[in-house]
C-alpha cells in the first residue's frame, strides 16, 4: 500500500501581491538554522519571515521549511490586503 502524500491548499491571489508592493510591504524569508554538507557548504533549513514596511521591519516568530516559506508568504499576502485595503476578495 502505498503512503499518500498531504498536500496543502495555496491561495495565490495575485491582487493581494499587488496591492502590497504598491503600498510599499516587503516580504522575505530570512534563513535562521543552516546545516552543513560534506562539502563543508551551509544550506538553510530553517526560516522565519520578514515584513517590512517603509524603514520598519518585523520577523515573525513561527519557523518554516524549505517547502513551507513560500506558501506562508501568500498567506501574508492575502492576510495584510484584507486587512488593510478594504477589500474582502
Amino acid at each position: 500500500m502505498s503512503k499518500k502524500k498531504k498536500i496543502q491548499e495555496v491561495i495565490i491571489n495575485q491582487k493581494a501581491a499587488k496591492w502590497c508592493f504598491d503600498k510599499g510591504y516587503k516580504i522575505y524569508p530570512k534563513a535562521v538554522e543552516y546545516k552543513e554538507t560534506k562539502y563543508k557548504q551551509k544550506i538553510a533549513t530553517k526560516f522565519k519571515l520578514v515584513v517590512e514596511f517603509g524603514s520598519e521591519k518585523k520577523m515573525g516568530e513561527k519557523e518554516y521549511t524549505q517547502k513551507e516559506w513560500s506558501i506562508a508568504i501568500w498567506s501574508v499576502y492575502n492576510y495584510l490586503y484584507n486587512k488593510h485595503s478594504g477589500s474582502k476578495d
